[in-house]
């Protein structure tokens, strides 16, 4: 029986017999009970709904006014681009633009100031709308050498801001990466033509037509555990004794809890027998929807069939909390939504603490 924090527990079925035997109970009453018999987390986390929880990760909390409906009309959008509120953002090579006296911090520009900046200041996605401020992704030539100087990555950047904003420069990313992937009709070949404040391609050849959408690929990614271990796997690109949790992209004709179960198969050989939605998170790495999960296993023994992973392996808070100390045990960046999976099932326990630990060990990317 999953509890109201989401785990494998009987707790929570208990606390609902409870309170079924008295109608008056009171829904704090309900919460002390759970909180009393259920060992996983603490009372505000059993009463989390999934756009609470998810809003936690990194990239998800900004709730922009899109404005879709304004995108419709080219003269709103280029009235908005020439408000003097408007604020721009360049985007180039999946990198973005930072502050010239401050490396750490992204460029959001005026309009002149764009035009000064970069010579121009299109083509641009409208991004929305937060306390009367336009929002813009300005996409920069590609021609440019990737390595000029007053770019940074966003798994950068993402740690010296706040998670609103973190959240508009992953938008702004995706939105850039989809426009140049998607320069070319994959119909017939011909050009595509920017439409709708930049959320939308349209091919340039008149016998085709065809319109192009903004692509997001979901995919899987879980955190598998069994008797109070989980399972983690490292890939042989990853830096030295970095562990993370499975994940893989959702196949065409199978559901996200379908891929769960047989990405775990593919990689580890261990059988899921049980599946817990957790969260999502947008990853613009160029285009991800990640899917998070947690999952019980039915079985242990590990063999690392398609070879996609290095090493895979079972580990207690424990051990993970040894080998951090020995240096044999680095947690994907805090950035991810694989961290926070993590983080949720090892602080299960009272006596441990994720965040601490990576900030004793002085863990990089944290």
């Amino acid at each position: 029986v999953f509890c109201r924090a989401g785990y494998l527990c009987g707790a929570h079925a208990q606390t609902k017999h409870m309170a079924g035997r008295d109608s008056n109970q009171s829904l704090t009453s309900a919460k002390a009970d759970c909180s009393t018999l259920c060992p996983h987390a603490a009372p505000e986390r059993f009463f989390m709904d999934h756009l609470q929880r998810s809003r936690l990760n990194l990239l998800t909390s900004h709730m922009l006014d899109r404005g879709a409906l304004l995108r419709l009309d080219p003269a709103v959008i280029a009235e908005r681009a020439a408000d003097e509120r408007a604020r721009f953002v360049g985007i180039q090579h999946l990198r973005i633009a930072v502050d010239e006296t401050d490396l750490q911090r992204p460029a959001w520009l005026t309009l002149p100031e764009a035009r000064n900046r970069f010579g121009g200041c299109e083509p641009y996605v409208y991004l929305g709308e937060e306390d009367n401020t336009p929002y813009f992704a300005l996409l920069l030539d590609h021609d440019l050498p990737k390595t000029a100087e007053g770019f940074a990555g966003l798994r950068t950047l993402a740690r010296g801001v706040n998670n609103a904003q973190a959240t508009l420069l992953g938008y702004a990313q995706a939105m850039a990466a989809w426009h140049y992937r998607y320069r070319f009709c994959g119909r017939c070949g011909s050009v595509t033509i920017m439409n709708q404040g930049g959320h939308v391609r349209v091919c340039g050849e008149t016998q085709c037509g065809e319109i192009h959408y903004p692509r997001t690929d979901p995919a899987i990614i879980v955190l598998v555990e069994r008797d109070e271990r989980a399972l983690f796997g490292r890939k042989p690109e990853w830096p030295s004794h970095r562990y993370s949790t499975i994940a893989g992209f959702v196949e065409p004709g199978e559901s996200a809890e379908q891929a769960v179960v047989r990405e775990v198969a593919e990689e580890t050989g261990i059988e899921v027998t049980a599946v817990r939605y957790h969260s999502s998170q947008p990853w613009p790495f160029p285009g991800s929807l990640m899917l998070g999960y947690h999952a019980e296993a039915g079985s242990d023994d590990i063999s690392l069939n398609d070879r996609e992973l290095d090493d895979a392996l079972w580990l207690d808070r424990e051990e993970i909390a040894t080998r951090m100390d020995q240096g044999l045990f680095v947690p994907p960046p805090s950035i991810s939504i694989s961290f926070r999976l993590i983080e949720d099932w090892f602080d299960r326990d009272a006596s441990f603490c994720l965040r601490q630990m990576c900030q004793n060990n002085g863990v990089a990317e944290f």
